[in-house]
């Protein structure tokens, strides 16, 4: 079982690897667009990628990984808060952070008001650095986890 568990996560981490790289991207044609009303439909779509983007890493990491890797170690079933806290434990950030980018998120998933959207884009701006900061310390202890097993 622990094989087909570590083939997984050499998956993921591959997943997670190309997520990270298509969220800089994202991030990197958005400079200086955050905060603005009014943009032009192009710029939006940038703003929307980089909100999808952000969410489907925030997805991958609170989501597949932290549960494969405790899955894995045995640490058995848990709450996303607790996962949360092994992370930071673990590493691999600020419990805080973390939790602030699972609800900015949840905000993403569930946002369809335009009202709100420059504001979320804004987060999505300022926290992508401290998402993208947890996918070095998440590869690095998983490639460990895969070495040990």
């Amino acid at each position: 079982m622990t094989s087909a568990k570590i083939e997984l996560l050499q998956i993921e981490l591959q997943g997670l690897q190309l997520a990270a790289e298509h969220l800089r991207y994202s991030l990197a044609r958005c400079e200086g667009l955050t905060g603005i009303t009014n943009l032009p439909p192009e710029q939006l779509e940038r703003l929307e990628s980089l909100a999808s983007r952000f969410a489907r890493l925030a997805d991958l990491l609170t989501q597949r990984l932290f549960r494969l890797i405790d899955d894995i170690e045995l640490v058995g079933n848990s709450t996303l808060l607790d996962r949360i806290y092994r992370a930071e434990k673990r590493g691999w950030g600020n419990a805080s952070e973390l939790i602030k980018i699972r609800e900015l998120r949840n905000l993403i998933a569930h946002e369809y008001s335009g009202d709100r959207m420059v504001e979320v884009y804004t987060a999505v701006a300022s926290l992508t650095p401290s998402l993208l900061n947890v996918v070095p310390a998440v590869t690095t202890y998983a490639n460990s986890l895969i070495q040990h097993y």
